[in-house]
């Protein structure tokens, strides 16, 4: 082989040679550009496993400085409380009809109250006027207020009514109580206090506070809101 032979030969080789090194520095550029991502798997049982590396291209790679947030940041709930004056107002307005008494239980109430005023009326003025005092209507006019009272009973509808009920059943069972005495004292002559002055019967404080409570249950069944007194206790 002659000498031109050997020199096209060994540049052939060199080429060669110069062109696998560029190829290689070529792949090892183009792997040291890509970032790594980790990718979430999870076991069968849901336990995490140790995140794997994933190749990702240089151009989605965030730039410098910019963090990006981080999958638990992402899953928190945030939760706001909001209470607007809408729900005020709807709160306020059922405590309010909590304590407002039904139409047809009120006017059935109603009048057992007035038949209880009406007979501390009487009862009242026979004395005051120096008129004997009627034993047999006064037993009427309580038997009138018992069924007055049963009526009022059936027609109950809510928790305001029943505790409005209750109140005419003790004013009853008071005015009852204080009749009875009454009576008594008249079968014993021991009236003629009452009879004499009627500031007897105005200073009588078990009667004055009868008329008190029978007045103050009329005023609360005619708004139809429950409410108590000091009197009727």
């Amino acid at each position: 082989m002659d000498v031109k032979a050997r020199l096209m030969t060994v540049l052939l080789i060199e080429g060669m040679l110069l062109l696998a090194a560029a190829a290689q520095e070529s792949s090892s550029v183009q792997n040291t550009g890509r970032a790594t991502a980790q990718v979430y798997q999870r076991q069968p049982d849901g336990t995490p496993l140790r995140p794997s590396q994933t190749q990702v291209p240089p151009e989605s790679r965030e730039p410098e400085g910019h963090t990006q947030p981080s999958r638990a940041s992402a899953d928190e709930t945030i939760v706001v409380d909001v209470w607007s004056p809408t729900a005020s107002v709807a709160a306020t307005a059922n405590e309010a009809e909590r304590g407002k008494l039904s139409t047809d239980f009120a006017a059935s109430a109603l009048t057992a109250a007035f038949r209880m005023q009406s007979t501390e009326r009487k009862i009242e003025n026979s004395i005051k006027r120096g008129f004997p005092l009627g034993e047999f209507w006064i037993q009427t006019d309580l038997e009138g207020i018992d069924d007055a009272l049963k009526l009022a009973a059936l027609s109950v509808t809510n928790d305001a009514d029943r505790q409005a009920l209750q109140q005419l059943e003790n004013q009853s069972s008071r005015l009852r109580l204080w009749s009875d005495w009454l009576i008594g004292q008249n079968r014993n002559l021991a009236l003629t206090e009452y009879y004499i002055s009627s500031a007897t019967l105005d200073n009588d404080q078990r009667f004055q506070n009868s008329v008190a409570c029978t007045k103050f249950l009329l005023s609360m069944l005619s708004r139809r809101t429950l409410a108590d007194d000091d009197s009727c206790f």
